[in-house]
């Protein structure tokens, strides 16, 4: 589950940072914040505490009784996978070909329609509706809802799905306040080698 909610949010980031340059959002803000993210899906409500800096992310999350921290390193190619539970974690190669914003954003061929539904207000901030269509090539890649916070420096403070069967919203925003020791592997923990996962448990090696 842990993995799939990290690619869920990713998605979400990715649809969210196209729409930024079109409005004209704050983007040094946008890579330097924190927050509570609540996303209902059919699979059930997800709370979860996101913080970004630059490229880098670090999200943690709750359910059934387990709680996880996943972390992105784009700058070293890896994500981190951790579970405080057992002071264990899984590395596992971040392929950024496809995948990093930077690059999409710099990227000709992306291009992104963005087309204004009016304006609402969300968790108590003033908020631009949008409907987000972003194509490679001609191509369809991602659509979706997102709402800009006009108080947060246009900030998606709200995602939907196209279908509208997942719904995300971005809740206690702080902009400026996030420490690169936030992104750095904890000590204590020890990483699992992963190397025999298709046959077998994963073994525990130290760090």
């Amino acid at each position: 589950m842990c993995k799939k909610v990290v690619l869920q949010v990713f998605s979400i980031l990715v649809l969210s940072v196209f729409s930024l340059p079109v409005s004209g959002a704050d983007l040094g803000a946008f890579r330097n914040y924190s927050a509570d993210m609540e996303t209902i899906s059919p699979q059930g409500t997800f709370t979860s505490r996101i913080f970004t800096k630059d490229k880098k992310m670090r999200m943690e999350s709750s359910a059934q009784g387990h709680s996880s921290i996943t972390i992105m390193r784009p700058d070293k190619k890896v994500i981190w996978m951790l579970m405080p539970d057992s002071k264990t974690y899984m590395e596992m190669p971040l392929d950024l070909s496809r995948q990093d914003m930077q690059s999409l954003l710099n990227d000709p061929n992306v291009k992104v329609d963005k087309e204004s539904l009016g304006s609402e207000v969300v968790d108590r901030h003033p908020a631009k509706k949008y409907h987000i269509t972003m194509t490679t090539n001609g191509k369809k890649e991602k659509s979706g809802y997102i709402w800009e916070a006009t108080d947060l420096g246009n900030l998606p403070v709200k995602y939907q799905s196209e279908d509208l069967k997942i719904t995300t919203i971005w809740k206690n925003v702080k902009t400026g306040v996030v420490a690169d020791s936030v992104f750095e592997l904890p000590a204590g923990y020890n990483k699992m080698d992963t190397g025999g996962m298709g046959g077998g448990a994963a073994r525990r090696s130290k760090k």
